[in-house]
């Protein structure tokens, strides 16, 4: 299998340029950037990355040039082609969810699209941050651990963004079982007929277009966040094994001491010791600060994405009590069940990564009580006792401060969802 791999990665190196990095290139460095470089590749495809020339060069304003009209065209186009189909047919409530469902899941993409350029310096220290010292790896241990973290950020982004993709696909092949009664995106414009030739044609090939795009800078803004707490867990997971092995890992620097000429004599073990539980402290305040960067990056955007997946998920279900006869329109029932599972699994990936983090800071304390700590002397247990108390409050992130990223604010989502659904269905009646 290792034969193949390195093979496909020969025949595939003169396509590196415009690969993400990490599909040709070794993982032997474990580069920081292996988490978010799928994520870049594809903001940066769509010119949704940040621009880093100089204004006095040719290439910021190609590359701005570039950037505005991807967004008129995935955004502001159909968007305002939404907004008058909304409009239009105000009066019925089952239009109105269907066009409303989309319009919004739509919208507060490019919103978060907006929060990401806003808070650049805080993303762009994110990234910086993780090349700190701290969070390099040191052992053998500390590398695999690192590695299985990559790989399930990476996985993350590509299952998410293909399964968004997929769903899509639905839709966009929906109006050839309808007759070509309708467009994938409900929109109309004024004076335009847009169900006659040749106008439904442009609008249909452009929907080909808008359509998987959106839902590949969605999936990017979405996994981004689960991609660095990703990151977070795993160095989580070296302090741990840290903690728990600080007795094996003394004894390996002091070997690697000796081996350097760096031998400091009789009191070496105990020196070596404590040099690697002052290390765990000084990695765990790195943690905690990393953890605290990651939730004033990204608290805004996850709020409003908390608070319009609940109204998105009742809006999909009066799109469902609204078809008269579900058996004579089956494609349009899988196209809102699969819109509908990709919503859930959306925000139950940021909440999944949102929980790992809390019950992953929280094992730490377990982790400094299983460690030697009885072989050692009294002032070395006093680093531990200390540490244990620190780590009393879990490390978490928060959106908007009101909510927890945990699986207990995903069942809380989902109830508000059904409750919104059952008012909305009542007013129905």
């Amino acid at each position: 299998m290792k034969y193949l791999t390195k093979n496909a990665k020969k025949i595939l190196y003169f396509l590196s340029p415009i690969l993400p990095y990490g599909v040709t290139e070794s993982w032997e460095g474990l580069e920081p950037k292996l988490y978010h470089a799928v994520h870049i590749y594809w903001l940066k495809f769509y010119g949704m990355w940040y621009n880093n020339f100089s204004p006095k060069s040719i290439k910021f304003w190609l590359q701005m040039a570039y950037t505005l009209t991807v967004f008129c065209l995935v955004c502001v186009f159909p968007g305002f082609g939404e907004v008058v189909y909304l409009l239009r047919r105000r009066e019925n409530i089952g239009d109105v969810a269907e066009g409303l469902y989309l319009f919004l899941s739509e919208m507060y993409t490019y919103f978060k699209i907006a929060v990401f350029w806003f808070n650049k310096n805080r993303v762009v220290k994110l990234l910086e941050f993780l090349y700190c010292k701290e969070f390099k790896p040191k052992e053998p241990e500390h590398r695999e651990i690192i590695r299985q973290s990559i790989k399930a950020a990476r996985f993350v982004m590509t299952f998410y963004s293909t399964m968004c993709v997929g769903a899509v696909s639905v839709g966009i092949i929906l109006p050839l079982t309808e007759n070509f009664d309708i467009l994938p995106t409900n929109v109309e414009y004024p004076n335009l007929d847009v169900y006659k030739s040749p106008a439904y044609e442009s609008l249909y090939i452009h929907h080909i277009y808008y359509k998987p795009a959106t839902c590949i800078i969605d999936g990017v803004m979405d996994t981004i966040l689960a991609a660095f707490i990703a990151s977070a867990i795993g160095q989580i997971e070296i302090l741990a094994f840290n903690l728990r092995n600080f007795n094996i890992v003394a004894e390996r620097r002091r070997k690697r001491a000796i081996r350097d000429n760096k031998y400091i004599g009789v009191y070496s073990e105990q020196y070596y010791t404590r040099i690697v539980l002052k290390e765990c402290i000084v990695h765990h305040n790195c943690i905690i600060r990393y953890v605290s960067m990651i939730e004033s990056a990204f608290s805004l955007a996850s709020a409003l994405q908390f608070m319009l997946s609940v109204m998105v998920l009742c809006l999909i279900g009066i799109q469902f009590l609204s078809i008269e006869n579900p058996t004579s329109h089956p494609m349009q029932m899988v196209w809102m069940a699969i819109y509908l599972t990709c919503m859930l699994i959306e925000v139950f990936i940021l909440c999944w990564f949102g929980d790992e983090l809390i019950w992953k800071s929280m094992s730490l304390r377990q982790a400094a009580f299983d460690s030697p700590w009885l072989k050692t002397d009294p002032k070395t247990c006093m680093f531990i006792i200390i540490f244990m108390e620190r780590c009393k409050r879990p490390m978490r992130v928060t959106a908007g401060k009101i909510f927890t990223l945990s699986l207990d604010s995903y069942t809380v989502l989902i109830n508000w969802s059904y409750k919104a659904f059952a008012v909305m269905r009542n007013m129905k009646k």
